[in-house]
């Protein structure tokens, strides 16, 4: 699996006027009642591959911790009012349906999805993407992590002790073509925990970080390591080129 483009977006928290501002500069698709979670999706998987080629049966995949949750929020608070009316925008805001509008931006005709797992959301959409790929199910993948900053949410009411004061969108566009390749993706695989893990690789110094801070390291070999809360953890082999 040979990774061609990167694309990363890191912001403190924005309004959801700004995205739609940003999403008009690379696409006509109409997502003028979308959630910022849905923008942001689109947004982030068009400029990773903004005038570049690729297959039509490209395959999707969107992985993230917490989903649309500013959507979530407020039909959560609509539902608890009396009498209140859930807003049929906003209910709908809260599907996950952020990979179909990225495919029909895109005017794929491969699979497309959404996945979520704690802490290792990335790791196993990227994981599905990779054997698709090695199998040839489709041609070429789009792999993305997108989350919402959570800042406007009460501490009272924080969801985890640490949590996300940014607006994230990562993309990652791989295929079976070597040439001009910025890395090579050797293996993934899943360990039930660290002590496994380092019977394979007991030189492995554990990485939290990113798959992006990865690339961007001076080593050509790099394993990239990702654990869960239960301590399961995966690791992603890569070479760069």
């Amino acid at each position: 699996m040979y990774i061609h483009h990167a694309y990363e977006l890191l912001e403190p928290t924005q309004e959801l006027t700004l995205y739609k501002q940003k999403l008009a500069s690379v696409c006509k698709i109409n997502l003028r009642r979308a959630n910022k979670f849905n923008l942001l999706a689109v947004y982030g998987a068009l400029s990773c591959l903004q005038n570049k080629p690729f297959s039509s049966n490209i395959g999707i995949y969107l992985a993230t911790e917490y989903g649309p949750v500013e959507s979530m929020v407020s039909v959560l608070e609509q539902v608890s009012k009396k009498d209140g009316i859930i807003m049929p925008f906003d209910f709908l805001g809260i599907n996950t349906n952020a990979s179909f509008y990225i495919a029909q931006a895109l005017k794929a005709e491969g699979k497309h999805m959404m996945l979520t797992a704690h802490n290792q959301s990335f790791e196993k959409a990227l994981q599905l993407a990779y054997f698709d790929l090695i199998h040839k199910e489709v041609d070429d993948v789009l792999v993305g992590y997108v989350d919402t900053s959570l800042s406007f949410i009460e501490e009272k009411h924080h969801p985890f002790v640490t949590q996300n004061t940014h607006d994230q969108s990562y993309w990652l566009y791989a295929n079976r073509e070597p040439h001009n390749a910025l890395a090579r993706i050797e293996s993934i695989e899943a360990f039930a925990n660290n002590e496994v893990m380092h019977r394979s690789y007991p030189d492995t110094i554990l990485n939290s970080g990113t798959i992006f801070q990865c690339l961007a390291h001076e080593s050509k070999n790099l394993l990239h390591v990702k654990h869960d809360e239960k301590g399961k953890c995966m690791v992603i082999k890569m070479q760069k080129l």
